[in-house]
């Protein structure tokens, strides 16, 4: 019985070895020596990295719309 489940054992590892020989093509997962230089930004820095930095609030819009006067009809759907 062992002899029987030897043979199969090595049947089954001799068809194998092809359809896993593809695996790691790519070549051994490793990190690289020395980490990629970071890449400079895209966007120049808006200065909020300093440490006299302050946050400004955003300003108004310019032109805001007049109320309506309280005797004109409200404001039909279309």
């Amino acid at each position: 019985m062992l002899r029987r489940v030897a043979i199969v054992s090595a049947f089954a590892a001799g068809l194998a070895m092809p359809l896993l020989g593809g695996c790691g093509i790519r070549g051994p997962l490793t990190m690289p020596k020395r980490p990629p230089e970071p890449t400079a930004p895209a966007v120049p820095d808006p200065g909020l990295g300093h440490a006299d930095a302050t946050m400004s609030v955003p300003a108004a819009p310019a032109t805001a719309p007049a109320p309506a006067p309280p005797d004109a009809p409200p404001p039909r759907d279309t």
